[in-house]
């Protein structure tokens, strides 16, 4: 396959480039080069490649959800439904051009189970963690008690048996770091796990939710944060202004899922419905099946709505000033508690990161370079470069002018997954 050409939007952050001709072959791309005159194969291509007029289009990564939650749900369906539900969830994801996913805390037997299932080409990519570690009857075994989501772990030493026997079944590790109610897995034990997961190759993801939790995390050596966490005062930046400056110096990713906090913050509210359905994100009918669902309204556990209303105006008035000290930021949107889709959230971070004044290229880099860089994955999957694996979107208009055309699936000309031409 070769694109002819297009603007070319890698994924690391830098400018795109236009008149580019990019050639497919193998699942990966081969060349990129400016456009020759004649149609002929380019080098790694092949005379009978299949040719794609890129004039006027824009070549972009494919969209990365770096933070969600899918064999985890699963496992409340009866156990013949599981792989084909988490199948069925990965390719809605590839037709709405997500085309890499990544589950923060599940089984690990089920990820391994859900990747082997599948055909490349057909759904999102599935990158997972497994497990997630958590202190003594800590977040999320409070609620859920499923002990093939989460590893108590009271100690060091525990931490260390744990993660060299998880490193080798996942391709990074979660751990909740999460000081309320005194449960929060010990700092002792995560320094471990970072240092051991680190010498097998794999990152470390630490969930928070106070500034308390980002320092120590941070100290701790974790590569990133995820979550906007509760500020002392709603009304002071400095917290946020201490905590950019920490995890800049320390290179320390962040992904905020402000989305999560919307959603808990304003679920019962019909308003909030009104307002993604002026947005463009979901339908009125769609609209209206959210709000006739069981849950709709109803408490979430460990996050109150207003707390969470909290975390998310904070992070909103705080993302420019995270993004302007140098703070990488990736884009993940954890729940889908008053979304149609699972894919419906993660485009809604990307609109929120927009309406929070983040320029288009860093939107576009946090969803997908980054993304792939947080799981250690940026060299193999992450870019549109010569030897990475062909996941990337064709559109017909600029993404950095309007985030919508990113979004918006009317604006997508091609979706490419393991480089084949993925059915829509």
């Amino acid at each position: 396959m070769i694109i002819k050409n297009v603007t070319v939007i890698d994924g690391t952050g830098s400018a795109p480039r236009p008149g580019m001709d990019v050639t497919i072959a193998d699942g990966c791309f081969t060349d990129i080069r400016p456009t020759a005159a004649e149609t002929a194969a380019a080098p790694g291509g092949h005379a009978d490649d299949q040719v794609i007029d890129g004039r006027g289009h824009y070549l972009a990564l494919g969209l990365w959800e770096s933070h969600t939650h899918l064999t985890g749900h699963a496992m409340a369906l009866p156990e013949a439904e599981r792989v084909p539900h988490v199948r069925q969830q990965l390719a809605d994801y590839l037709k709405a051009g997500i085309t890499s996913v990544c589950d923060l805390g599940g089984s690990a037997a089920y990820g391994r189970m859900v990747r082997e299932a599948g055909q490349p080409g057909t759904a999102a990519r599935l990158f997972y963690a497994g497990p997630c570690f958590t202190g003594p009857k800590g977040w999320p075994l409070q609620v859920h008690g499923d002990r093939t989501m989460a590893l108590e772990t009271g100690s060091a030493e525990d931490a260390r048996r744990a993660v060299q026997n998880l490193v080798g079944q996942v391709d990074f590790v979660k751990c909740i770091f999460d000081g309320k109610d005194g449960q929060r897995l010990p700092p002792a034990a995560l320094e471990v796990i970072v240092a051991e997961a680190h010498t097998a190759g794999k990152k470390v993801l630490a969930h928070v939710a106070t500034g308390t939790d980002v320092r120590d995390a941070v100290h701790a050596g974790v590569d990133a944060i995820e979550h906007a966490f509760v500020p002392q005062d709603p009304a002071d930046l400095s917290e946020a202004e201490q905590a950019a400056a920490l995890m800049a110096e320390a290179g320390t990713l962040f992904c905020p899922t402000v989305v999560t906090w919307e959603q808990l913050g304003h679920s019962g509210d019909r308003a909030h419905l009104d307002r993604l359905v002026a947005d463009g994100i979901i339908t009125a009918e769609e609209a209206a099946e959210v709000a006739a669902r069981p849950s709709y309204g109803k408490p979430f556990p460990h996050h109150p709505a207003d707390e969470s209303r909290i975390r998310f105006e904070y992070a909103m008035r705080t993302l420019p000033l995270f993004h302007d000290a140098g703070v990488k930021l990736v884009a993940g949107s954890d729940i889908a508690l008053v979304m149609p889709t699972p894919a419906s959230a993660l485009l809604r971070e990307l609109q929120l990161f927009a309406q929070a004044g983040l320029p288009g290229l860093e939107i576009i880099a946090a969803a997908t370079g980054r993304a792939a860089e947080k799981v250690g994955k940026h060299d193999a999957v992450g870019t549109v470069t010569v030897g990475a694996a062909a996941d990337a979107v064709l559109l017909d208009a600029d993404p950095l002018k309007d985030i919508s055309h990113l979004i918006d699936p009317q604006h997508h000309r091609a979706i490419i997954s393991a480089g084949r031409l993925a059915q829509r």
